[in-house]
């Protein structure tokens, strides 16, 4: 924990009133994101506010219509084996099975993992290493990003909850709070697409609660790596093919600085288009820039042959 201060907060008001503005305050709900950023001395905080402690934030309780709500505070363990979330939203129990160790499930949160900090090859280091590149804007606050150099503005990091690409395939909300108020944002409007500020939080606030509507229809999950091993994914895909039309969604995640829809696939997919085309479509809309954890044209055709193979499976076809 270095020099930092610990506090444990018994409500989220206390989060308005410790994070003023210059106070260097950071929360941390399982800490699995935020001890590993302070240990390489990417962030100096002055103190440390406990989300864990609060309260009421944490559990799986029914939603309106057969959806459910999911407090930001339930470990990826928790959410894992919940036998309504396996049943009903089965792609979600798969993504938070996938992270990491059991040992990491039993501390991370879903809200954490939603709110992971964006990654990179050049800034998820040791200070050793990036000494080299004193210029990374997400790092050092340069004016260069070392991933796509050309870039004359933006930082590159990748967006990497595992969890993200199956809650925006789900549709899910977010309930946000900031002291006595609160608003509710789709998960999809919560990432910004900018490394650096990655997340459409305001200071002081706090993801709380996620909303699940109720099944849309049939979906799959693929997280990928080259190595089966603890690694983050190289990507991430989400399908949900909706039973009565309209709600259908393909999600590639962690491929950059937010989750990725590729729409006009998701319209050729409902429309029955053969699944060799619809992977293509997605592999041709989706703007893929970043090489971290993998060359653009590798992750493309992965993604090309998982896509078809899902879509096949999907659609209860043989593959030919």
């Amino acid at each position: 924990m270095g020099k930092a201060g610990f506090i444990a907060l018994q409500n989220v008001v206390e989060v308005g009133r410790l994070m003023t503005k210059g106070s260097g305050a950071w929360l941390m709900a399982g800490g699995t994101d935020l001890l590993v950023l302070e240990r390489n001395r990417l962030i100096h905080p002055s103190s440390i506010l406990y989300l864990k402690s609060i309260p009421g934030l944490a559990g799986i309780r029914p939603g309106e219509g057969g959806g459910l709500r999911i407090g930001a505070l339930t470990t990826l363990n928790t959410v894992g084996n919940d036998s309504s979330i396996k049943k009903h939203f089965p792609i979600l129990a798969q993504a938070a099975s996938s992270v990491g160790s059991p040992q990491i499930r039993n501390k991370a949160t879903l809200g954490g993992n939603i709110c992971l900090n964006s990654r990179c090859w050049f800034y998820n280091r040791s200070p050793f290493w990036r000494a080299e590149y004193p210029e990374c804007r997400k790092a050092a606050g340069g004016n260069k990003c070392y991933v796509v150099p050309a870039s004359r503005k933006g930082c590159f990091a990748l967006q990497s909850g595992d969890t993200v690409g199956p809650l925006l395939a789900l549709g899910a909300k977010l309930r946000l709070v900031l002291g006595a108020k609160e608003r509710i944002l789709d998960i999809e409007d919560f990432f910004l697409g900018d490394g650096i500020r990655y997340l459409a939080l305001k200071p002081a606030e706090v993801l709380a609660e996620i909303f699940l509507p109720p099944p849309a229809g049939k979906g799959l999950f693929i997280k990928f790596r080259p190595q089966n091993n603890l690694d983050f994914a190289t990507f991430t895909l989400s399908i949900v093919l909706s039973e009565k039309g309209g709600g259908t969604r393909i999600v590639v995640a962690s491929v950059a600085s937010k989750p990725l829809r590729a729409r006009q696939a998701e319209t050729m997919l409902e429309k029955g288009t053969s699944a060799a085309e619809v992977a293509q479509q997605v592999v041709k809309e989706l703007p893929l820039v970043s090489f971290v954890r993998g060359s653009v044209d590798f992750k493309k055709q992965v993604l090309a042959a998982y896509m078809t193979e899902a879509m096949v499976a999907l659609r209860g076809e043989g593959l030919k």
